[in-house]
């Protein structure tokens, strides 16, 4: 599946203005950071402007699924729209976690598969594996291990998002899990 043209519609959505910022996160921001691992999805942390809210508290992302529309994207997976064959989640900013990792998101040239670099937002490492802490699904814990195994997240940062978001007692929860030593000390 092409991810470039995935991205690149995604990428066209921002600049028409159906939302402020994104970045790429999840396995496919990982890809960037540590070796890659199979994913079926795209997830795209997404600003809340220009979202519709209802009275429930739930958002809907409204503005961008009818855009996707006009494009001739309109066909649902389990996870999201499927964008040029990659069912696309796209996540609203919904903690001071996510959005500081949206504005702090690195424009870095991404590999996929054999297609060439193209140039993407990524969240940062520190913020993947705070967000992958956060969520604390297995495969999200496999993901933190690998970023540690590979050297491929700056500790000192990683520590600051930490302690900045009050995820210390999860990151001491996974240590206890995996059996590592704390590398932040």
């Amino acid at each position: 599946m092409p991810l470039r043209k995935t991205i690149e519609v995604v990428a066209k959505l921002a600049a028409d203005g159906v939302m402020r910022q994104y970045a790429i996160a999840g396995a496919v921001a990982a890809l960037n950071y540590i070796q890659p691992t199979l994913t079926e999805d795209l997830d795209i942390l997404v600003s809340l402007e220009g979202f519709e809210e209802r009275g429930s508290g739930l958002i809907l992302l409204t503005p961008i699924e009818r855009a996707l529309a006009k494009l001739g994207y309109a066909e649902r997976s389990d996870v999201g729209i499927r964008v040029e064959g990659w069912p696309v989640q796209f996540l609203p900013v919904a903690s001071p976690l996510d959005e500081e990792a949206l504005f702090q998101a690195a424009e870095v040239e991404l590999r996929h598969g054999e297609e060439p670099a193209f140039k993407v937002r990524v969240l940062r490492a520190e913020h993947v594996v705070a967000t992958a802490l956060r969520l604390g699904r297995l495969k999200d814990l496999a993901r933190i291990e690998a970023f540690l195994d590979q050297g491929a997240v700056d500790l000192v940062s990683l520590k600051a998002v930490l302690q900045r978001h009050e995820l210390m007692p999860a990151w001491k929860v996974f240590l206890s899990k995996s059996g590592k030593q704390d590398p932040l000390e």
